[in-house]
């Protein structure tokens, strides 16, 4: 276990010195994944897990850093009569996930291939809810926003690792310094009153990372 975890992690078998460390960098992911909210009514109306894009922007250095995302998911289905039934009224689900939070990035060693991470922060969800009503040929709709919490944990595969020549290039004509395809779960905790909607849930999510 030892030895694999040397191989993949330490290409460079490199420490970085204190400079490397401290040195201050930028960084924009996209990400796309799935998310499921604890809710029982959102999971019959809708399904128990639905799509979700976010951007997300960190600063920061070598070890930790701070960031801040916004997110989109949109989810259709048909509202349920009072006895559990599907009707025949057309619905829809908005989420606009805010978050932001702590990231530490087990980061130790030069060019390392594998990044581990691991972070916890703040949630503001807003939603929307609106559906179509057959009787009388108009849209109704119910909104709100939700507070909460988040822990993570995941990884980053430095991509620049498997085409220096490319990534060198890449640095000169853009200042893009690292690449990464980056891989999070997340579980979040958002307290409901005895009539909200229950968002609580996790999400997991992978896509690109490219740091300044």
């Amino acid at each position: 276990m030892i030895v694999v975890a040397a191989l993949l992690l330490l290409p460079g078998v490199a420490l970085a010195n204190d400079n490397a460390t401290w040195q201050f960098h930028k960084a924009v992911a996209v990400r796309y994944g799935t998310v499921q909210l604890n809710d029982s009514y959102l999971q019959d109306v809708f399904g128990k897990q639905n799509d979700v894009i976010k951007v997300e922007y960190n600063m920061g250095w070598r070890l930790f850093e701070v960031g801040v995302s916004a997110g989109f998911g949109q989810a259709t289905g048909f509202l349920q009569t009072s006895a559990g039934d599907v009707s025949d009224e057309h619905d829809m689900m908005s989420l606009y996930p805010f978050d932001g939070g702590l990231r530490v990035r087990l980061d130790f060693f030069n060019e390392q291939w594998v990044v581990p991470t691991g972070g916890i922060g703040a949630n503001l969800w807003l939603w929307r809810e609106n559906w179509f009503v057959p009787d009388d040929g108009t849209d109704d709709d119910r909104n709100g926003a939700k507070l909460g919490w988040h822990y993570s944990a995941g990884g980053m595969l430095r991509l620049d690792a498997f085409d220096r020549k490319a990534s060198s290039e890449l640095q000169a004509t853009t200042g893009i310094d690292d690449t990464f395809l980056v891989c999070e779960y997340r579980q979040n905790f958002m307290p409901k009153g005895p009539t909200e909607l229950h968002m609580s849930g996790w999400e997991v999510t992978g896509g690109l990372r490219f740091d300044f």
